[in-house]
């Protein structure tokens, strides 16, 4: 009797939640594990902890973690295009060119959650893993070719494979930053981050050139 009546007051004080706050909870929990942790590395556990909910709650609305996390990572399909929404298209020259990578390791280093999906596309081939690298892949070849479509035919190839060297470097010192310097950079410190966007406007200048 004092065992059900100990149940009813703790069920008293809790709290009721809504079902759009139950979600939000889970998505914010699910954010704050990703981001400590990473995806492959989560588990329902820690993310029921954060949430403050029981793992029934979770289970309830996922039958498993992979199937949260397939509508979870939807909303970073199209991240890059996201970046640019807003800003007008301008004939491509150094300028232009140093700013649109500078905008993209803004977004990578903003972007804890990005850059924990971009490092788990690297780590696990998962049928996720897989969907979401084929959509980044649309997406980057777009966003090379609008930086390129003022190029000459016969030197854009060049010219988009210089791009995506670029962009695979700053991927990997964004992704390596909580490991090590890289080259001697740190993109973590001031001094050497702006060495690195320094090294991006040449990058930009040389393109512009062709």
């Amino acid at each position: 009797m004092d065992m059900e009546k100990n149940n009813d007051e703790r069920q008293a004080r809790r709290p009721r939640r809504s079902k759009a706050d139950i979600e939000n909870a889970i998505e914010k929990a699910a954010s704050a594990q990703i981001k400590k942790k990473g995806f492959a590395r989560s588990q329902v556990t820690d993310i029921v902890k954060r949430a403050k909910i029981e793992p029934i709650v979770f289970y309830n609305r996922y039958k498993n973690l992979e199937e949260f996390y397939e509508g979870f990572v939807k909303r970073y399909d199209y991240w890059l295009s996201d970046l640019g929404k807003g800003k007008r298209r301008q004939a491509a020259d150094s300028g232009t060119n140093a700013e649109a990578m500078r905008t993209l390791l803004d977004g990578l280093l903003d972007n804890a959650i990005v850059a924990e999906l971009l490092r788990w596309e690297i780590a696990e081939g998962c049928h996720i893993t897989q969907r979401t690298a084929a959509i980044h892949e649309i997406d980057f070849t777009a966003y090379i070719d609008r930086l390129t479509a003022d190029i000459s035919e016969e030197k854009r190839t060049e010219a988009r494979a210089i791009f995506a060297l670029a962009i695979a470097g700053l991927y990997y010192i964004v992704l390596h930053k909580d490991r090590a310097p890289f080259g001697g950079f740190d993109i973590n410190v001031a001094e050497d981050r702006a060495e690195i966007e320094k090294a991006l406007e040449k990058i930009g200048e040389i393109i512009a050139n062709y």
